[in-house]
């Protein structure tokens, strides 16, 4: 029963990748948010789970016990969370071997208003030159699979959110590897006008 609920995750995960890479490789834009009510827990913990194995050492993830409803789509915020964890282990493959252990935690903050959830890894860590982290076609590995880190920031403020990516705390050798961090508003955002334009309805008119 497990793995025939792996295998329809599978199947629904690559469903979403392909439509989100279809649509912004058609039109050069982020296909619209399919928003819904979402446990955003259930949703990243499942993306652990899958991801799990990939991880030498595994992923230590602490989540809180009940739901965490925020307005988001599912499909896409679960190729968020599962790109982000594949970044994080091949991070750890790309650090040379040593007398270190490799590791990834997972952290969801929930407050009334948003939510902040943090990936850490003690991987090989951030390039010098971080401005070119979010550029299109820019890719730091070999063989990259995945969304791609601009696509990945692109659905995280689709959704009204932030995705920052820093340095880790230090690991028990001292060495720092990379965090990103996810901040997404719990309710949809609405679309609003900047102050200069209220109260001009003559704009929308073109006269």
């Amino acid at each position: 029963e497990a793995l025939a609920q792996y295998t329809d995750v599978i199947i629904r995960q690559t469903s979403d990748l392909r439509r989100i890479v279809d649509e912004f490789s058609r039109f050069a834009r982020m296909p619209e948010p399919d928003r819904r009510e979402t446990d955003i827990a259930a949703l990243l913990r499942e993306a652990v789970v899958l991801q799990q194995d990939a991880v030498s050492g595994g992923i230590a993830a602490e989540f809180p016990a009940q739901p965490v409803i925020v307005d988001c789509d599912a499909g896409m915020m679960g190729q968020v969370f599962t790109n982000l964890l594949k970044n994080a282990a091949e991070a750890l493959a790309d650090r040379p071997p040593g007398d270190w252990t490799p590791r990834v935690e997972v952290t969801l903050d929930a407050r009334p208003d948003a939510v902040a959830i943090r990936i850490c890894d003690n991987g090989v860590g951030l390039p010098e030159d971080r401005g070119r982290l979010f550029e299109p076609y820019v890719t730091l590995k070999q063989g990259g699979t995945g969304l791609g880190l601009p696509i990945v920031k692109k659905i995280v403020e689709e959704h009204g959110g932030t995705l920052m990516l820093s340095d880790a705390p230090p690991d028990a050798s001292g060495h720092r590897g990379a965090m990103a961090e996810i901040r997404l508003p719990r309710e949809r955002q609405p679309v609003r006008l900047p102050p200069s334009r209220k109260h001009k309805p003559e704009e929308a008119t073109g006269t």
